[in-house]
């Protein structure tokens, strides 16, 4: 599994959580749909979802353990970023 993959179901992971708040789960799913959006070039949409996790990662709302994932996840869209 690819880097993308793995930061994808991270951010799936994210949304199934009910106990996250909404505004979270949004984003979340947000940042799949860009990620997934096959008619824009890949570094378009990955550069997209990482600067929606960055803001994401900044709400004092978050919980600590989801910004744990979201940082995850944003790490692992930049590797498969430089990588490609």
């Amino acid at each position: 599994m690819g880097e993308l993959d793995e930061a994808i179901e991270i951010l799936e992971s994210v949304v199934e959580d009910t106990s996250v708040p909404r505004n979270i789960r949004d984003v979340c799913g947000n940042a799949i749909r860009r990620l997934t959006k096959e008619d824009e070039k890949l570094h378009i949409r990955i550069g997209a979802a990482i600067s929606m996790l960055d803001e994401l990662s900044q709400d004092p709302n978050l919980p600590f353990h989801i910004r744990t994932h979201i940082w995850e996840a944003a790490s692992l869209l930049e590797t498969a970023s430089s990588s490609r």
